[in-house]
This record gives structure tokens, sequence and C-alpha cells, in this order.
């Protein structure tokens, strides 16, 4: 079978540059040979010439670069994958979009709905396939939940409840520049976007009105150079109404002290319940009364390793279980798959079109917490 090889042209030389550079070279190893895609890592642009030489010489990138226009002018780049920091997201990914390249874009795919917005015309207007980066949505537990509650499996849903706990702007003496948050556009873009996105993805409905709340607790930080007011949001906190009729609630907080990284779901129904906590993530916990004997009704622990539970017949065998990193490599393999066989990258994987809304969604919350009253959301 004759294989389709994509040349990746990555702009970003961070942590997440490093989990996209693995995630490539993994799902090209651990999807052969079902996949009918190669890749190569092409070309890497660093935020200097030395972080892009050392970056391109420790993950096997052909060549490098400090500037990204040059990973567009480069005829072997296939797909412009951009993990940047949030403000850096907008302007490169719309010119990748001019140049033909089909686009890889972490999340929030813009800070403001109306660039996300541009992004996803240019995008759609040049006629190239587009992902935002829900890596969550590829983790084998969300799968299955997502199955079963395409299955009717819940029976009606009422509720869906979510939180994203981080701990790094607990202490008050910690610098800005090392609170992420602060640095980058706050809880509810970095981890706020998330939840959005699980929730839409899970129930299969559209966000149609929000009441929000948001807090800086720490308004002012040491800061190189002196005291530095602060304003980027440490909690974030949502009510929400879905198109199918169900109730949500989320939270976010970045100063949830000794919750390193707790991102947690739960979603209730007339025929039973699902939970999930990306603390545990190869489980997915299970209610369904009307399936249990009457004395022993409870919550049943799913987990899910076997090899018909989504993506682990391509994995290890059951009992051994993956992480944090493997939603990344199944995600870019589903990306890669589209590509090589013309299919959409949606309703499973997230597009731009998710980011946008995704972007208009937190815009209403914030604009919520403002006026301080409910408002719908608008798309």
């Amino acid at each position: 079978m004759e294989r389709k090889k994509f040349g990746i042209g990555l702009l970003g030389t961070g942590w997440m540059g490093r989990v996209h550079s693995r995630g490539y070279e993994s799902a090209r190893e651990m999807f052969w040979p079902k996949s009918r895609w190669d890749v190569e890592l092409r070309n890497v642009c660093g935020s200097s010439p030395g972080k892009g030489r050392d970056f391109a010489e420790r993950f096997g990138y052909k060549a490098s670069s400090a500037d990204w226009h040059d990973l567009l002018a480069d005829g072997d780049v296939a797909v412009f994958d951009n993990v940047t920091p949030d403000p850096l997201h907008v302007e490169p990914t719309i010119a990748a979009a001019r140049a033909g390249k089909h686009i890889v874009c972490e999340k929030p795919l813009a800070v403001k709905a109306s660039d996300a917005k541009r992004m996803l015309n240019e995008a759609e207007r040049a006629g190239v396939k587009h992902l935002c980066c829900f890596s969550y949505r590829f983790m084998p537990a969300v799968r299955l939940a997502h199955n079963i509650l395409r299955d009717g499996g819940l029976g009606k849903i009422y509720h869906f409840a979510g939180t994203y706990y981080q701990d790094q702007g607990s202490f008050e003496e910690t610098p800005a520049e090392q609170v992420w948050y602060v640095a980058g556009s706050g809880v509810d873009q970095g981890i706020g976007t998330h939840l959005i996105d699980m929730s839409r993805f899970l129930l299969g409905d559209d966000i149609t009105s929000v009441f929000g709340m948001k807090k800086t607790y720490n308004t002012r930080r040491d800061s190189r150079g002196g005291v530095r007011d602060i304003d980027a949001t440490e909690g974030f906190f949502t009510m929400l109404e879905y198109s199918g009729g169900c109730t949500g609630m989320m939270q976010c907080l970045g100063v949830a002290n000794g919750k390193q990284s707790e991102f947690s779901v739960e979603i209730f129904g007339s025929r039973g319940s699902l939970r999930w906590d990306m603390a545990d993530p190869n489980i997915l916990w299970m209610y369904q009364p009307e399936t249990l004997t009457k004395n022993v009704r409870g919550w049943v622990k799913i987990n899910c390793t076997e090899p018909d539970h989504p993506f682990m017949d391509i994995w290890w065998p059951k009992g051994h279980v993956l992480g944090w990193e493997h939603g990344h490599v199944n995600m870019l393999a589903h990306f890669l798959d589209c590509l090589a066989e013309g299919r959409d990258v949606s309703p499973l994987g997230a597009t731009f079109k998710d980011g946008y809304e995704v972007a208009s969604i937190i815009e209403t919350i914030n604009r919520s917490a403002e006026e301080g009253r409910k408002l719908p959301v608008s798309y």
C-alpha cells in the first residue's frame, strides 16, 4: 500500500513542541501498519537560531529557523503546527492557511473570538484541513464515554459538572513570571477551554446560555523590576444551559492549593451516570442501576485497556495503561488519517470551528461576569 508522506513544520520549541514532536514519531510507529501515511519532521522554528538548531538536533528535524515564514516557504512542509503561546497563534496560522498548509494549532485557538473567526474563515477559504488541539477527546476512557452517550446509555441527560483545578498561583509570593496563566491569558483560556470543549464533545449539544463569575485573587505579584499589577483570571466559574435541555456547572482555579492538575467531569442522566478524572485517566466510572442486582447496585469501575476499547488495539496488552501524552499521539494520528484518506477532522477531532465557538463561549461568560447577569451565547 502506497503511503502518503507529510512533512511537519513546527512553530515553537517549548514543552508543547516536545509533546507534538514525540507525538508524531509515536503515532508513526504505533499506528503502523494500519495507517496510510508517514511523517517527516521537516522544519522547526524557535525564538532564536540557537533554540531552533538545538531543538532540531534533539528531535531529528531536517532544518531549523528563527523566522516562521521559512516554514511556509518550505515546499516539503505539508502540516504547519503552531505550539506557541496563546497570543502568537493568530497571524502565523492565517499565513499558513494562505500558503496552503494543513494546520494543527494548540488551544485556545485565539484569545479573542474575532481572531478565532478570522482563522476559521481563512482555513475554510484555503480548503486546508485544520485541527484545534483538544487532546482529551482522544483518551480511551473519554472516547468510551462519548460512545456510551451517543448510544443513549444514560437516557435523558440532566446535568454536566466539570472542574479543572491547578495550584501554580496558590502562593502569593510566587513571582508573576513563574505563574503560567499570568504570563499567558488566564485560567479561562488555559484550562477553561478544555472543560467547555469536553462538555460539548460528550453531550453533542451547543451551549445556549451562561451565567459567569471570575476572580483574580492575587492582584499584585513580585516581578522582574518590582511589583506588578495582575488582572489575569485565577478563578473562572459558570452555570450553563445546553441546546438539548440539560444544565451544567464548571469551575476552574489556578489557586487550588494541593491540586497540581485535576481535571474531572461528571454526567448525570435518567438511566445512569458517568465520571472521569484525568488523575486516573484510564478509568471510566459508570452507574447504571437497571443493569445491576438491587443489593449490589453501585458504581462500576471500567479499566479502559481492553483491545476493544477505543484506541487500545494499537497500544499495549490489556491492563497496561496510557498516560497524558497518549491523547496527543492519538489526536495527531487521527489528523494524519484524515489527511491521507480525505476524511473530515470533525466530529471526533476538534476543528477551528470548535475553537472559534469555544472562544465565543468564553467571551460570553466573561461578559456575563462583568454584567452580573445570564446571557445567551451567539456564534
